[in-house]
């Protein structure tokens, strides 16, 4: 009795034993933005990525056409973690395929719409605080931290006269890029596995990870990566200077820096936003520049 109702609900065709199905998939996910409108934003992307999927449990039939229809309703999530949802989605139309009462096809269908736009709400927030609010920034800190290592101070110093290398000019930005897209196409084949193998729960994937915790480390991250550039541009200033420029112009310099940073931490305390700050230094700084007749470029480049 229980291998025949495990029979009824399974699909003739299952995705299981069918590893190229998935590895399908995830490359498709790679164009979930392609098809990007402003009716139903990444629908055609993720039908697109789910068509091999569909295929092999449903094949040339009228279901399949229906879970295809199905799938270009309004979808939209950050497209890095898509991939949570397109194995979860998978699995379940396996099952759904399996489904041989109408009562138990719509109530399956109800389900997986549900699981699907849950999915797809939460995993946008914590993509885009991972992705867009971290780690994009940090691909520029990457950047700017191969190109000191490498001996390249033209980032700071515009009247550097050393030339620095094609190869070491490309490599920053590279080395970022590199960074994040590793980063990037893990998360798409980890949250496709990830997905597949909890389909149908409609926490799956939220529970892979502590979230909150890895964000919060990678703001840690971000933190210590500039405070590290802050220190070595502090460095280097003070080191290039030393030597060419008289005890009080380097304390002048020393000091207005510190005098900005001092204005913002007050600013921010007293609640005043950070265009403030910036409208405030820009004022002081046009007022100093022009009592001391000094040039803003060649004073501190």
């Amino acid at each position: 009795m229980s291998d025949e109702m495990e029979n009824k609900n399974s699909s003739p065709y299952p995705l299981s034993p069918i590893p190229y199905t998935l590895r399908s998939m995830f490359v498709r996910s790679f164009f979930i933005q392609a098809g990007w409108n402003y009716e139903r934003s990444q629908n055609v992307g993720f039908a697109f990525a789910l068509l091999p999927a569909l295929r092999r449990v449903y094949g040339n039939t009228e279901r399949y056409y229906a879970a295809l229809l199905r799938h270009l309703e309004l979808f939209n999530t950050q497209p890095y973690m898509a991939g949570f949802i397109l194995g979860n989605v998978a699995k379940m139309e396996e099952k759904l395929a399996g489904a041989v009462s109408t009562t138990e096809n719509e109530a399956e269908i109800r389900t997986l719409t549900g699981v699907k736009q849950a999915l797809a709400q939460s995993f946008a927030a914590i993509g885009d605080r991972i992705f867009w609010g971290r780690l994009k920034p940090m691909t520029v800190q990457v950047c700017l931290i191969v190109w000191t290592l490498g001996g390249f101070y033209g980032w700071l110093f515009t009247s550097c006269q050393e030339t620095p290398s094609l190869w070491l000019i490309l490599a920053g930005p590279l080395s970022g890029a590199a960074a994040y897209s590793a980063f990037a196409v893990y998360w798409r084949w980890k949250g496709m596995q990830s997905g597949f193998e909890c389909g149908g729960a409609s926490n799956c994937g939220l529970e892979d990870l502590n979230w909150s915790r890895f964000i919060r480390r990678l703001s840690v991250a971000g933190f210590i990566f500039s405070l590290l550039i802050a220190l070595v541009a502090l460095g280097l200033f003070i080191a290039f200077n030393y030597t060419r420029l008289s005890g009080s112009e380097l304390a002048l310099r020393l000091g207005l820096l510190a005098g900005v940073l001092a204005a913002h931490r007050v600013a921010r305390r007293l609640g005043r936003s950070v265009f403030f700050v910036i409208g405030l230094t820009l004022s002081v700084s046009l007022f100093l520049f022009w009592a001391l007749k000094l040039k803003p470029f060649d004073f501190y480049l």
